[in-house]
């Protein structure tokens, strides 16, 4: 589709009275995995057009983003907002109407076309909080902060399927009729009945799964090599989208999933890692350089309990440097 026809489109779908045809376009359009990057401008052209459309959580977060921003310069802190713009948006998106739930498939029989309604449930958790959820099917999610899980109520397709921007950890109900499917910007994860955690945030260069127990498949969307990659219990899958390769090591899972309990488990994290979750945990801006720690990788595990504090105190030790908060915002020196 020609991208001068895009806000066209979706301005006559949400306008209510498409036609049939614009509403077929519009499904081919919205469920086509190649036009990734297409989606995502469409996405922030939406937020920033349509921002009253979001909610107010949502807002707020992303005024809080701003404010952060507006006092500290950077690409790092530019490329934030966009991020953050980007999940607002698909927020946005979400709520624009009814009318999204709308899945485009054809039913020959009298050559009349037919649109199945399921009931499309989107969860979004702002930073600094967790949510713990049951789908209808009986498996339970817990969804960390700054991540955002869109899935059929009902799960009325042939799949479980589940879309997921962020982490979350997945107990899975066993249904060897319905496979249980989470979606990510970078690879798909197949599941039966298993204890897994996926990690995929939009920007983050690298995208990871775990596997606890049971087994997993998972589809890389975009890598010719490790195109279907198998976990064991015990393994991680480690997807670097700046190298675009695809690599698997032996962890501690039950330690790496203790984030649904309050605790920050880092298992040779790089420091830009241990510095976004602790800015999506705390919801903290941290203003650091990051060629100075480039390289080096830590391990470490933080207590419920602990504030930001406590936290940069550990760091401060293990990174040799020095630190001090001021709002909420934390300068490394």
């Amino acid at each position: 589709m020609k991208g001068r026809n895009i806000p066209l489109l979706i301005a006559k779908f949400f306008e209510g009275g498409a036609s049939e045809e614009t509403r077929r376009r519009f499904g081919r359009w919205l469920t086509d995995d190649d036009l990734h990057n297409e989606k995502q401008e469409a996405l922030l052209d939406i937020w920033e057009n349509y921002t009253t459309l979001s909610d107010e959580s949502t807002a707020e977060e992303l005024k809080k983003v701003r404010r952060r921003i507006a006092r500290h310069d950077g690409r790092r802190w530019r490329t934030a907002v966009r991020h953050c713009a980007a999940a607002a948006a698909a927020i946005a998106l979400l709520a624009l109407g009814s009318a999204l739930t709308r899945l485009f498939t054809a039913d020959e029989r009298d050559d009349v076309a037919t649109v199945k309604e399921p009931e499309l449930v989107e969860h979004f958790v702002p930073r600094g909080e967790r949510r713990h959820i049951t789908l209808s099917d009986g498996s339970e999610v817990w969804i960390n902060s700054g991540s955002l899980l869109v899935y059929d109520r009902e799960f009325t397709g042939s799949t479980r399927t589940i879309y997921l921007h962020g982490e979350a950890n997945f107990s899975v109900a066993r249904n060897a009729g319905k496979p249980f499917v989470v979606k990510t910007e970078c690879m798909d994860i197949t599941a039966l009945g298993t204890v897994f955690n996926v990690q995929s945030y939009p920007g983050a260069v690298r995208s990871t799964a775990i596997l606890e127990s049971g087994k997993v498949q998972i589809s890389m969307k975009q890598h010719e090599m490790h195109s279907v990659v198998i976990l064991a219990p015990n393994e991680q899958l480690v997807y670097d989208r700046n190298t675009d390769e695809v690599t698997t090591r032996r962890v501690e899972a039950a330690k790496r999933m203790q984030w649904t309990e309050g605790y920050m488990v880092f298992q040779g994290n790089t420091f830009d890692e241990v510095v976004q979750e602790i800015e999506r945990h705390f919801g903290v801006a941290v203003i650091y350089d990051a060629a100075r720690f480039r390289g080096r990788l830590f391990t470490l595990r933080f207590s419920p309990g602990e504030d930001v504090r406590q936290v940069f105190d550990v760091l401060r030790e293990v990174g040799d440097f020095k630190y001090r908060i001021r709002g909420d915002a934390v300068y490394v020196n």
